[in-house]
Formats: structure tokens, sequence, C-alpha cells
């Protein structure tokens, strides 16, 4: 199936994926992943997963250094629980050095919202020093802007996280 921007994909169909070729994104210094399209062959606008994905790839940088405070505090919050179990932490001691401290994974997931504005959401999974074991979830709101972060969970929101309206628009929700 060929899907614009990301030319032709392989079906998945044990996880309902379409799987495109490694894609070079901006954003993430040109690292290169796959997107995996959950749901896509059934959805009724699928005109809005292509559209997402556009606005992914056309980011810049700058759209994650607008979040690294919101991402260094949840590295404060691990760091304070790990402290608190007695583990060892490491040592992060301003926002900007966050980076240095993350690994950006090799999938790109772009799903449907099921609840809230049911927009399409893009997904992004990476290794994070801090948190080895949940790692460091960013989610892009119809692929333009960082609604979400914190670990690994799947949901797309925190509004869906805490099942509370409210937190539609909180980037990072301290669990502290």
């Amino acid at each position: 199936m060929h899907i614009a921007p990301l030319g032709t994909l392989t079906e998945d169909t044990e996880n309902d994926w379409l799987i495109s070729t490694p894609i070079a994104i901006a954003a993430l210094d040109d690292h290169q992943c796959e997107f995996l399209l959950e749901g896509y062959a059934d959805d009724p606008r699928p005109q809005e997963f292509s559209d997402a994905i556009s606005h992914f790839l056309a980011l810049d940088k700058s759209v994650l250094h607008a979040v690294e405070d919101d991402i260094f505090s949840y590295y404060q919050d691990c760091a304070q629980f790990a402290k608190s179990e007695g583990e060892e932490v490491i040592t992060i001691a301003a926002a900007n050095e966050v980076w240095q401290h993350i690994q950006f994974g090799d999938e790109v997931l772009v799903c449907r919202r099921q609840t809230g504005d049911q927009g399409v959401y893009v997904l992004l999974e990476c290794d994070c020093d801090w948190n080895e074991i949940e790692g460091l979830q960013i989610v892009f709101k119809n692929g333009q802007v960082i609604n979400k972060l914190g670990p690994f969970d799947d949901f797309l929101s925190n509004a869906d996280v805490y099942g509370v309206p409210e937190l539609e628009k909180v980037i990072y929700q301290s669990r502290g």
C-alpha cells in the first residue's frame, strides 16, 4: 500500500500495522525511524494520518527544545524516586543537558485517539538514562505539537492517563 508521504508500506497483519521503510526525521537530528500506522486500513478518515505524518516530518528541533523543561521535570521526579529507593542516580544539572541522556527510538507509532478529540497522534518511544525501564514517551498531537511526555505508557494525553479532562493541555504531569 502506498501512503503519502511515506511511500510504499508493508502490512503486519498480526499487529494491524502498516510499516514504512526507515525515514530520516529532521527534528531528531535526521535519526531514521520506521513509521508504524495502527488502524489505518479501517479508518474512516485516512487522510488525517497522512496529514499528521507530514506535519511531524516538517518539524525541526525547536519543537523538542520547547519541552526540555518538562523533560527535566520528568528526570527530577525519577531521580527523586530512585534516591528514595536507595538507587544510584545520574546527575543532570540543567534542562538543556537532558539531550545527552536520551536515545531516540527507531519506530514512530501513528494512531487515532479513541477518546477525547479522536485525532491522529504520533508517538515516539525513547530510551533515557534516568529511567531505563519505562523510558521516555513523547506524543505529538496531529504530528504538530508535543502534548504529552513521560514514561512510556501508551496513553496519548494526560487527560486519558488520569481520566481528568482538565489535564488535556498538560504536557507533563508529575506522579509524585
